[in-house]
C-alpha cells in the first residue's frame, strides 16, 4: 500500500513539474518482425558519427534486433558537402571525425537492396545544461532523491529538447523529451524521473554516479521521442516499442534520423 502511495505522490509531481505538455499521439500496434530500423546521428561533437541499421523483431520476442549488412549510407548537408558512411561493425556505419553545424540541414540516404531510405533533419542552435543538482520529493517519513537539469531556454524560438540520463553507466529505461510550449525564454528546471531497474528501485542513492545529456532536436525528431515517451513500454536508446512512433524516414522504415546538438554535465550524488 506504501508503494503505492509512493507512486500516486510521484505521478502528481511529474503532472506538476512536465511543463512541455503535448497531445496524447495515438499510434498504431505493430508486432511486424521484417520492418528495417535506423537510428541516425549526426552531433556537434567532433567525433565519429553513427548510423545504426536492423531489423525489427515482434515486440513478444527478445530485443535482439538483427543486423543489416552491406547498405550504402551517405550523408549530405544543405551546402554541398557529402559524407560515405562505411559499415565498421556489422549494421554500424561510420564516418569522422567530423562534426556538424547548428543551422545545417542533413540528409540521409540508404540503399538496401535497391531500396532507398531517406530523411531529414535540421541541426537547432545549442542550448547548454548550466547546472545539475538532487531535488528531494518527501514521501510521509521517506525522502526521494531525482536528478534535475536547470538550463536557460532561448527566448522568441521554438526549442525541443531530448534528455539521456545515465546512473552509474547505465542508460535509465525512461525516455525524456520536451519543449518550451509553456517555459519560451524561462530559467528552465526539469526533473528527470529515475525508474531504476525494478519497481523497488526507483530512486538515486548517496555516492551514485549522474550524466545527463541534453540533445537540442528538430521538431519532427522531437514528435518522436515525445511519441516513445508516452508509451508504457520504453526501450533504452531508443529500441522498437509495441506503439511505434512517427519517424522522420520514408518508405515505412522506423526509427529517426536527428542532427543535434550535445551538453554534457555529471555529478555524484550526495
Amino acid at each position: 500500500m506504501l508503494r503505492k502511495i509512493k507512486y500516486l505522490s510521484l505521478l502528481l509531481a511529474v503532472s506538476f513539474s512536465i511543463c512541455s505538455c503535448e497531445k496524447v499521439i495515438d499510434v498504431e500496434l505493430n508486432t511486424s518482425p521484417n520492418q528495417l530500423v535506423i537510428e541516425g546521428n549526426i552531433t556537434n561533437k567532433l567525433g565519429l558519427q553513427t548510423i545504426k541499421i536492423s531489423q525489427s523483431v515482434a515486440y513478444t520476442e527478445p530485443n535482439d534486433y538483427p543486423a543489416v549488412k552491406g547498405a550504402v549510407v551517405n550523408v549530405t548537408d544543405d551546402q554541398g558537402s557529402s559524407w560515405i558512411f562505411t559499415e565498421s561493425t556489422p549494421g554500424s556505419y561510420t564516418f569522422g571525425p567530423f562534426k556538424g553545424e547548428p543551422g545545417r540541414t542533413y540528409s540521409l540516404k540508404v540503399n538496401i537492396n535497391n531500396v532507398l531510405y531517406t530523411a531529414t533533419s535540421t541541426m537547432p542552435d545549442s542550448v547548454k545544461i548550466d547546472s545539475l543538482d538532487v531535488k528531494v520529493f518527501n514521501f510521509g517519513s521517506e525522502k526521494q532523491k531525482q536528478a534535475q537539469v536547470h538550463y536557460k531556454d532561448p527566448a522568441g524560438v521554438a526549442n525541443q529538447y531530448r534528455f539521456v540520463l545515465k546512473v552509474n553507466g547505465a542508460q535509465s529505461r525512461s525516455v525524456y523529451a520536451e519543449n518550451d510550449r509553456f517555459t519560451d525564454g524561462n530559467n528552465v528546471p526539469s526533473v528527470m524521473f529515475f525508474t531504476g531497474k525494478n519497481n523497488d528501485d526507483n530512486q538515486l542513492k548517496t555516492g551514485d554516479k549522474v550524466e545527463v545529456e541534453m540533445q537540442c532536436i528538430d521538431k519532427n525528431v522531437f514528435i518522436y521521442w515525445n511519441t516513445l515517451s508516452q508509451q508504457s513500454q520504453n526501450g533504452p536508446g531508443g529500441g522498437v516499442t509495441p506503439g511505434n512512433p512517427p519517424s522522420n524516414i520514408s518508405n515505412n522504415a522506423l526509427g529517426y534520423f536527428s542532427a543535434h546538438t550535445v551538453s554534457k554535465k555529471e555529478m555524484v550524488v550526495k
